[in-house]
């Protein structure tokens, strides 16, 4: 299976420039996109996961691997942030051009809209601080906002906006219809696998408090129950 893939409206738009006369500024923007691609590879590659797909826009690049919901914090910033990172080697190439174009894709890459970096960069931050289900709420809540507003301060320009939009929307929705299957995805692998968990907790509550990076435990009827036995009893029941 062919995992690089070039989208058919990346061929379009590149044909698209090359008619107006626009071709060297369409290749400096792909050259960017794989540049930034290159660097979530590197960083994907290093941690040892597998990559399904990559598949290449004309506005950017879209990595999917295959990992654990209950992967890292940290490497799931890294990972994240990896693009941002090696587009900034590419202020040391003289060209003021590229430098603009540049610029612009990190700032874009930025927006805390799914799927872009950004998003991603700020659910790492949220599973720092909140449970996982709520991380992901917040996450979800962050994105569609930052939709609408994307969409108040640019409805006036080109149809390359409408686009980005629509994608926004999709992705957005596609990680809105799947939380449910997630979340007990996040259940089931903590239930299965015994992952070397940098912190512990206790404290009152059910299976919504568990948090990445840290393994609970349940103050109940004053007893502690670990979260193993919580999850057995849940999953005992289907």
């Amino acid at each position: 299976m062919k995992i690089i893939k070039i989208h058919n409206l990346t061929y379009y738009l590149i044909l698209i420039a090359f008619l107006c006369g626009y071709i060297k500024r369409a290749l400096i923007i792909l050259f960017i996109i794989i540049i930034h691609e290159l660097g979530h590879v590197i960083l994907i590659k290093l941690f040892g996961y597998h990559i399904k797909s990559i598949t290449i826009y004309p506005f950017g690049g879209i990595t999917k691997i295959e990992k654990d919901l209950n992967s890292k914090v940290i490497e799931d910033f890294l990972i994240s942030i990896a693009g941002v990172i090696m587009q900034c080697f590419l202020f040391i190439i003289p060209s003021i051009e590229l430098h603009k174009y540049n610029l612009s894709i990190i700032l874009f890459n930025l927006l805390p809209i799914i799927p872009l970096d950004g998003s991603y960069i700020l659910l790492s931050f949220l599973n720092k601080l909140f449970s996982y289900q709520k991380a992901y709420k917040i996450y979800l809540f962050i994105s569609i906002i930052s939709i609408i507003l994307y969409s108040l301060f640019n409805y006036w320009y080109s149809l390359n906006n409408y686009l980005l939009v629509i994608l926004f929307i999709i992705k957005t929705y596609e990680i809105f219809k799947n939380q449910k299957y997630n979340y007990h995805r996040f259940l089931l692998e903590r239930y299965l696998h015994n992952y070397p968990f940098k912190y512990l907790s206790t404290k009152k509550g059910n299976l919504n408090i568990l948090k990445k990076d840290t393994y609970q435990y349940f103050k109940e009827n004053n007893k502690i129950i670990s979260e193993k036995k919580k999850l057995k009893e849940m999953f005992e029941q289907y």
